[in-house]
This record gives structure tokens, sequence and C-alpha cells, in this order.
């Protein structure tokens, strides 16, 4: 698999996790992508502060998927991947590159909608709610991923709510 998949993968969680959180769309109770948080995870995160804001936002927004698609053997979603698929973008974010370009992509809601609006493949299909978009072997497929994208950029812009995922059959 390429690492294209992956930063694509590591891109979208940090631009869905910062319109997800309490101060943008309050999908999730956190704010660890807020311009406030600087202030109490650098002092305890010194030299990861930003790896510590993405898995904290990581978290937040992998429960309430979880709570409203379920956990089960091959359901995966943008918060919950495939072992190794998350142990590359764990990985990918030892990349001063990827971390700047993830900063970039949440310095503002603009921005992230903007990069949303760039990377998402339209469809006919709208969403409310849990959302199939494939079977569990496309997550390492990037169309999925665009797919995703364009399902989430639509839901924030209208003010609702979705969940894409992928499942062991479509």
């Amino acid at each position: 698999m390429e690492s294209k998949v992956q930063t694509s993968i590591v891109l979208l969680r940090v631009s869905v996790g910062f319109l997800g959180e309490s101060h943008q769309n309050a999908w999730w109770a956190s704010s660890f992508f807020s311009s406030a948080s600087g202030a109490y995870i650098s002092p305890v995160f010194g030299k990861t502060p930003f790896l510590a804001r993405y898995h904290g936002t990581l978290e937040a927004a992998s429960k309430i998927h979880d709570e409203h698609i379920g956990v089960g053997k091959g359901v995966f979603h943008l918060f919950r991947l495939p072992e190794m698929l998350e142990r590359e973008c764990h990985l990918l974010l030892s990349d001063p590159e990827t971390v700047e370009a993830a900063m970039k992509t949440i310095s503002n809601k603009e921005t992230s909608m903007a990069y949303l609006e760039n990377v998402s493949k339209k469809t006919d299909h709208n969403g409310v709610g849990p959302v199939l978009v494939g079977q569990a072997s496309d997550v390492k497929k990037t169309s999925g991923w665009k797919t995703i994208a364009h399902y989430y950029l639509k839901a924030f812009s209208e003010g609702s709510k979705v969940f894409p995922y992928f499942s062991g059959t479509k």
C-alpha cells in the first residue's frame, strides 16, 4: 500500500477531528486542537504536543463513531482502522512535513473545510448517521477515503452528523 493513502487518512483525521471538536461543530466533547489546548498539553508533552493532540482527538472521535456504528470484526471507520494501517499512520506523524501539513490543515475552520472540499469525491448519495461506504478491503483504497471526505464535508456544511464506515460486505 502506498504511503499516499496513509497521508490522506492522517490529514482527513486531523481535519474531521478538528471540525468535530466542541469549539467547532461539537460532535464530541474534546478540544485538543483548539488554540488554548497548547497551554496544558505542551508542559506535559514537551517534545510531542501535536502527537498528544492528535491521539486525544482520535480517542474522542473514535468513541463517538463506535457508539453510532458499533464495534466488530471487519468494521472500520476513519478513527478505527486495521492495526497495521493504524501503525503506518502513527509512523507518519514522526515526519515533520506531515505534521506541518496537518497543522496547516487545522489552522482554522475554513482551511479544514477547504481541505475536505479539495480531497472529496462527489457522490449522489446522501447520508446522516451511520453510512456504509464500502467493504472492509476498501479501507486501503484512496477512492473510499475521498467518498468519506465528501460525506463529512456535506455533514459539516449542513449541520448534520454522519458516521461513514467500511464493513465486511457492502
